[in-house]
């Protein structure tokens, strides 16, 4: 019950579940406010929090942190500066016998699409009994947009990212597909992934070809659940000019009863001095229900024209 009293007490209002928040711990308890911390404390600290990777990339969940943190903390706040409104606490587990008996922990992080890309910071801080804050531990993790295909532009400026990037979320866990017309008439979609205009099987150099536009995924397709909800017609290099028409299908509802979408398109900024930006524009947004549904039978809802490049 103490152990309770001080996970749900360090600060902040908890409220009901943090379903909202662009980086969520799951089975943590959510806190609004800053993350607490005191730079001048001496303890309880957390000596180390670390992840098997530290690349990841907007909507990838089940990110597993370990640390290790001083005998007298009774939880781990952590926080994601510069995104949502507040921080998650989770209890401290039992002592590591080879590390003088600190206290173990671990938590299991999801980045959702509205993580910001880029460089960004995973902070972490002990809480005593008292609820005391200790110092903040920062780590650095590496976001990538949900469509950087291993792409580590986003983090590095000297590498050139994706030259456009048209994209497409939602918010709940419906079979919403992107559709493009392209410029030449191809129907780009989950059944014709890339903007080729070869009748299959379309020869290794056209699919490789960087002016090729490609779909990232069928997210939720026939409404097996990833919980990614995002799809991406990503072009690596100059896509051939013209305006593409982009639509939004709702295969499926899934038994939701409606889905938000918004339309994001992202083009790459050269900076003139060897290093390299990523524009972002929201270009639309909308909503759909179950009665424009319609299992693929036409191109969906209209929902722009996008002009490239």
């Amino acid at each position: 019950m103490l152990l309770l009293l001080a996970i749900l007490g360090c600060g902040g209002e908890p409220y009901a579940s943090g379903a909202s928040e662009p980086f969520q711990v799951r089975g943590g308890v959510f806190h609004s406010g800053d993350l607490p911390q005191d730079a001048e404390a001496t303890t309880p600290v957390v000596r180390y929090a670390s992840s098997v990777g530290s690349v990841v990339t907007q909507g990838q969940g089940n990110i597993i942190y370990n640390g290790l943190a001083t005998k007298d903390a009774w939880s781990v706040a952590v926080g994601f500066l510069g995104a949502g409104t507040g921080y998650w606490v989770v209890p401290v587990d039992g002592p590591d016998v080879t590390q003088d008996d600190d206290l173990l922990f671990d938590l299991v992080a999801d980045f959702t699409v509205d993580v910001p890309f880029g460089l960004q910071t995973v902070s972490f801080v002990a809480i005593d009994e008292d609820e005391a804050p200790g110092p903040r531990l920062d780590t650095t993790v590496c976001i990538r947009p949900e469509a950087a295909d291993n792409n580590l532009g986003a983090c590095d400026p000297a590498v050139a990212p994706q030259s456009a990037v048209i994209s497409l979320s939602w918010d709940t866990d419906v079979d919403l597909d992107l559709v493009v017309v392209t410029p030449g008439g191809k129907v780009v979609s989950a059944k014709a992934p890339t903007t080729a205009l070869e009748e299959p099987p379309i020869p290794t150099s056209v699919v490789n070809d960087p002016t090729t536009g490609q779909l990232s995924r069928d997210s939720n397709g026939n409404c097996a659940i990833d919980g990614i909800r995002v799809e991406s017609l990503v072009f690596p290099g100059d896509p051939p000019a013209g305006d593409y028409q982009v639509y939004a299908s709702l295969h499926s509802a899934c038994g939701e009863s409606h889905v938000n979408w918004r339309l994001t398109l992202y083009r790459r900024v050269d900076n003139g001095d060897g290093t390299y930006g990523v524009d972002a524009t929201e270009i639309s947004a909308g909503a759909l229900l179950p009665v424009n549904q319609d299992g693929g039978a036409s191109l969906g809802t209209y929902v722009t024209t996008v002009s490239l490049p």
